[in-house]
């Protein structure tokens, strides 16, 4: 493939972009910095290439990743104002865009605080917490899917929990509609101990590993099974949040995965509930 131009490394592991700190080599990450750095890259690539953010709801297998991976660079990493809306590049971190909510006075966004992703990852998943989604505050997104620019109104993306109709496509910006409000950062303060004493900080991990349902949480099943502290190696389900696998140390892509089935297997037997994963895998 010709990568003149193009910036990229060869042979990265893989596990030093992902939140859990697993994951084996990819041949190519590239770092388009350009829209036309982009566009370049996918005329080479077509269709045949995996998409990474932060690498927060992603498990990836240890052996080599055939597929190139694709990285936003800085020409997507922005925040804006425009037309009394919020104008942010897909490769923002959140916790850049939160940050920036504090220091602008916007409120609505402080239920999500301390998810480790970028907009468009959040957008791409309709992440949520503490029954808040990012899309509540989306007025329209702007995509590339299969080398066409396209900008959306929210009303033409399919959000449901954990899932939106913009997966597998560039999160190019998107455009929100927040309201200048009161105690912004001590919110985000509230909610961020809040996750501290629920929810698994303390370890690498990849966050909730099974979906809920409106009927029951994945966690709490798993923890009536008596689950929480169960093993493999350095992989263990946490005895904080049973819903997250944790990396003690040097997990595998295995140890988490007969963990993962596990679990699975437990559920069933005792409740007959088939439990859906919620992170991504790459092989």
């Amino acid at each position: 493939m010709s990568l003149k131009g193009l910036r990229y490394k060869r042979n990265v592991d893989l596990k030093n972009y992902t939140t859990i700190k697993i994951g084996g080599r990819t041949k190519f990450l590239f770092f388009p910095q350009r829209l036309e750095d982009l566009h370049k890259l996918l005329e080479v690539l077509r269709d045949d290439f995996y998409i990474l953010g932060k690498g927060s709801n992603l498990l990836i297998k240890d052996n080599l990743i055939r597929k190139p991976v694709i990285k936003l660079g800085k020409f997507f990493n922005y925040i804006k104002e425009k037309d009394d809306l919020l104008e942010v590049g897909g490769a923002t971190s959140f916790s850049s865009f939160i940050n920036y909510c504090i220091k602008n006075n916007y409120t609505g966004l402080e239920n999500l605080a301390g998810i480790p992703a970028t907009v468009g990852g959040m957008l791409a998943i309709n992440a949520a917490s503490f029954r808040r989604s990012i899309s509540s505050f989306l007025v329209r997104v702007e995509i590339l899917d299969k080398r066409n620019i396209k900008i959306l109104n929210k009303k033409d993306v399919l959000f449901s929990y954990r899932f939106s109709s913009l997966k597998g496509k560039f999160i190019l910006r998107a455009w929100f509609e927040l309201k200048k409000g009161k105690r912004v950062k001590e919110k985000v303060m509230f909610y961020l101990k809040k996750k501290k004493e629920t929810q698994e900080m303390q370890f690498p991990n990849c966050g909730c590993i099974f979906k809920n349902s409106p009927s029951f949480f994945a966690g709490y099943l798993i923890e009536k099974c008596g689950l929480k502290g169960r093993k493999k190696r350095d992989a263990m389900i946490s005895i904080k949040h049973a819903n997250f696998i944790i990396n003690l140390g040097k997990a595998t892509y295995q140890d988490v995965d007969y963990l993962i089935h596990l679990v699975k297997e437990e559920i069933y037997k005792n409740f007959g509930v088939i439990l859906e994963e919620e992170i991504e895998r790459w092989s």
